[in-house]
């Protein structure tokens, strides 16, 4: 999958524990720092299997291993 730089940027800022879009949105440019915007980039990175909502609290997001190995993979191409 080929990123927008949106997704990327969400990628990048989403971790292995639970956070909420407000959250994730905090580590984001402003202009890209809309929680309502984050849930859907959240749920476009969900399709691909890198991210996972948590089934028992809502609203809460975290990288799968997929995810976690794209990650790396981004950040070793940006350095």
């Amino acid at each position: 999958m080929n990123f927008t730089p949106k997704q990327q940027a969400v990628l990048l800022a989403l971790t292995t524990e639970w956070q909420t879009p407000m959250q994730i949105a905090g580590h984001l440019p402003n202009e890209w720092g809309n929680p309502s915007y984050v849930n859907e980039l959240l749920k476009e990175l969900m399709c691909e299997g890198l991210v996972q909502a948590n089934p028992v609290v809502l609203g809460l997001y975290r990288l799968t291993t997929d995810g976690m190995a794209r990650k790396a993979l981004e950040l070793g191409e940006n350095q």
